[in-house]
């Protein structure tokens, strides 16, 4: 699996940016070869507090599915509303994702 991981800085109008990214994320959901989307609310760091409020990954089964589905409307629509409404507030990322199962208690 492969993500697109977005972590969006604290916004200086915590209520409007409610508002835009349940409609954004209508956007993501629509985007092909999407797997599953983990939306993340960030609440603070060991050192206190985070810069980020959101941190939400994106997952496709590979880079050829991601690469596709980059090129899609639906992603070009999602990319073009993130510019307008973050500009400068989120950093967007590609990740190799892994996953390893533990006992309870190992």
């Amino acid at each position: 699996m492969v993500k697109v991981i977005a972590l969006y800085r604290v916004p200086l109008d915590p209520e409007a940016f409610e508002r835009w990214y349940v409609q954004h994320l209508a956007r993501i959901e629509r985007i092909p070869h999407l797997r599953r989307v983990e939306v993340s609310r960030i609440w603070g760091t060991p050192a206190g507090a985070s810069p980020f409020h959101l941190m939400v990954e994106m997952y496709f089964e590979d880079r050829a599915a991601l690469e596709a589905a980059l090129r899609s409307p639906e992603a070009a629509e999602a990319s073009a509303d993130l510019a307008r409404a973050m500009a400068g507030q989120v950093l967007v990322m590609f990740a190799d994702a892994f996953e390893e199962e533990r006992s309870v208690g190992g």
